[in-house]
């Protein structure tokens, strides 16, 4: 994390103040951030005393996030963060324990040197190694930002970029609103009480799949004082377009948790990278020539789309079904949020994956993208398809995403004759003489996703499978996160009559070998 030199900040305010017609003195942008900044005790405490802390608790919604179970609910599960930031040596350590999806819970660390060099722990499954590429220009301060006082320092920072936008009204207070470019060339909104010079908010938006471009925002509520020094707040709320996404208590304190940068005890990590690939040296995913791999005649799967996602294709006489469309996943911890397929747009990968199947079988259309459940991640690059005429194919949710995405789309021209789409619920057969593929609908109350489908070929009698049961290599299987997951698929498959001889998972290695099947059979809690 940069420091914040306090020489930018005088020189700024020795900026003279233009008049207004009626006589009242205008601050200039570096002006009411640098006020805003003294108003809640500036850098010099935190400076002092070396770090700061802060611990977050409360709510996470993942249908806001849309990765819960259903895109029409609410779904409340609890979060907790601590961030501890080592003042003096430049570094910072976080760590989260929440749930990505049900009953999926992670324990992670995360611990960022000041080389930018990003160290990755995984506390529950005791494993952790570090990044060998550079993620972004600014990855200690998108969790460091968290902090009104270090938010508010990076602006003055970034003092050049400083534009006064407009002022707005917010109940009874009237705001500032000004805006600044972070050192990734991100624009961040921020919102400063007129009277108090609080900060009351700040926004960016983000290319949010499914959603297109969407706000996301954070609310600092309940400022208190701390030390007799220091103003911080009791709460943060953080928005994702009109829908509150995040809801935690917020406890700051002077000084670094020296701990927070420790490996935990029995987990084995590799030193630090000496040298990290430039983030400018790394090809987006979308950019780069896909890999196919034939399963079986008339089916193949593209092994390479990004990390952790493998995708199935299958030809028919006349055309080609794919199956899920995925994009790239944004951080949503972070301000602003980070997006892990780093130079892609959301339908990047949904036209690497079109290209693939057209590559591979370039004289027969793709009439149909058929939707295992409504989670963006997995269907976020379905407009590619879309626009080359495919029928979307799901269940109730992910055709009601599906018809959400493309009414988020800017520029309706693009998709031809419009979005086709039929829901399945029950059972639902496509075939002909070269092809046969089976949708099965899991029961209401499933732990993945509503209207979820299973993928299965009876001719072949291959299953595909996305996200119950991660196939890793055995001295790590199975994560302890998709314990739950994959206890119910098992289950749920040993109940079914399919006879299956290949079963396939959209993610880590792809093929679930029959030995990962019986050790979870043989789990007791």
């Amino acid at each position: 994390m940069r420091r914040f030199s306090y020489a930018i900040a005088i020189s700024l305010i020795c900026h003279s103040l233009p008049s207004t017609a009626d006589g009242d003195s205008t601050p200039t942008p570096a002006q009411i951030i640098e006020q805003a900044l003294a108003a809640i005790g500036g850098l010099s405490h935190i400076e002092q005393a070396g770090g700061v802390q802060l611990d977050l608790s409360g709510e996470f919604d993942l249908s806001t996030r849309l990765q819960g179970r259903s895109p029409f609910r609410s779904e409340l599960t609890p979060i907790t963060e601590h961030i501890s930031i080592d003042y003096r040596d430049n570094r910072l350590a976080y760590d989260i324990d929440w749930y990505n999806y049900h009953q999926s819970q992670q324990q992670l660390r995360e611990i960022y040197d000041s080389n930018n060099r990003v160290l990755f722990i995984d506390r529950l499954n005791r494993n952790g190694g570090w990044l060998p590429f550079e993620t972004v220009a600014d990855p200690q301060q998108r969790l460091s930002r968290m902090l009104p006082q270090l938010l508010l320092a990076d602006a003055l920072q970034q003092h050049t970029t400083l534009d006064y936008l407009n002022t707005s009204e917010d109940g009874d207070a009237v705001l500032h609103n000004v805006r600044y470019t972070t050192s990734a060339g991100d624009s961040i909104d921020l919102s400063i009480d007129r009277q108090s010079l609080l900060l009351k908010s700040a926004s960016s938006h983000i290319d949010m799949p499914l959603l297109g471009n969407t706000q996301i925002s954070w609310h600092w509520l309940d400022y208190s004082t701390a030390d007799d020094r220091l103003l911080f707040p009791n709460r943060l709320q953080v928005y994702l377009g009109d829908k509150l996404m995040k809801s935690v208590q917020m406890e700051v304190n002077l000084g670094f948790d020296q701990q927070a940068f420790a490996i935990p005890e029995g987990i084995t990590v590799d030193d630090p990278p000496q040298q990290l690939i430039p983030a400018s040296d790394i090809v987006p995913y979308g950019q780069r020539e896909s890999e196919v791999e034939q399963l079986a005649p008339g089916v193949f799967m593209v092994i390479n789309l990004r990390p952790g996602f493998r995708l199935l294709f299958v030809e028919f006489d006349d055309y080609v079904m794919a199956i899920d469309a995925p994009t790239g996943w944004y951080e949503m911890q972070q301000i602003p949020p980070m997006n892990w397929s780093q130079g892609d747009s959301t339908d990047s990968l949904g036209d690497k994956y079109l290209r693939a199947i057209k590559q591979t079988i370039p004289d027969k259309p793709v009439r149909y993208l058929v939707l295992t459940h409504h989670h963006s991640d997995h269907i976020g690059g379905l407009l590619p398809f879309v626009k080359a005429g495919a029928t979307v194919i799901g269940g109730q949710a992910a055709v009601h995403m599906a018809r959400r995405a493309v009414a988020a789309t800017p520029d309706k021209s693009t998709i031809g004759s419009g979005l086709l789409t039929e829901i399945i619920s029950g059972e639902h057969v496509i075939k002909d003489h070269a092809m046969e593929v089976q949708l099965v609908e899991l029961p209401d109350g499933n732990p993945k996703a509503d209207n979820y489908l299973m993928v299965y070929l009876p001719r072949q009698k291959i299953l595909y499978a996305t996200a119950f049961i991660y196939p890793v290599p055995e001295a790590v299987f199975p994560p302890k996160e998709s314990i739950p997951l994959s206890r119910y698929f098992v289950e749920w498959l040993d109940n079914s009559s399919l006879e299956t001889e290949s079963i396939y998972n959209v993610h880590a290695m792809g093929l679930v070998e029959p030995w990962q099947l019986e050790k979870i059979r043989q789990l007791t809690d």
